[in-house]
């Protein structure tokens, strides 16, 4: 099973919720999202504010979705890094106990990243993404959409 990186998860699960729920900001979200994985701070302090009066220019373009979702997916991608820590350890301590018993245990990566996207998990992942996109500036409402094609992109890249 492949590792998967923060460079490569973020924007993955960013875009697949950008293109779902605003297309038209696809056409720069890669250059916004090579930014973001080299500084998200950046990224995130030059968006416009909610109800801020947009001018002209890049930043009007990517200014609605795309910075919050890849601030979202940093958050998620930081969640799901935590729940496979702790089921390594959990997996860890069943295997040193089979090791002391002498017999051979393993620890398939699948059944780590099967109990990452477990439902559990599912409704984990909900709620940072809604906490995050609403810290960012999104009403409830569309952090709750955002939250929907975050999960579904997950479930299909699993």
């Amino acid at each position: 099973m492949r590792e998967t990186t923060y460079a490569e998860f973020v924007p993955a699960v960013a875009k697949a919720a950008v293109a779902e729920l605003a297309p038209d900001e696809l056409a720069l979200f890669d250059p916004v999202a090579a930014e973001f994985v080299r500084d998200p701070d950046r990224v995130l302090d030059g968006r416009p504010r909610a109800g801020q009066v947009l001018g002209s220019g890049i930043e009007t373009v990517v200014a609605a979705l795309t910075p919050i979702a890849l601030g979202v997916g940093a958050s998620v991608y930081q969640h799901v890094l935590d729940k496979a820590g702790e089921s390594l350890v959990d997996k860890g301590q069943g295997v040193l106990r089979k090791v002391f018993r002498r017999k051979p245990a393993a620890l398939p990566a699948d059944q780590v990243a099967a109990a990452v996207l477990n439902t559990a998990t599912r409704v984990e992942v909900h709620a940072v993404v809604v906490a995050r996109a609403t810290e960012l500036g999104m009403t409830a409402e569309d952090a709750e959409k955002l939250a929907e094609a975050m999960i579904a992109a997950m479930q299909r890249a699993g």
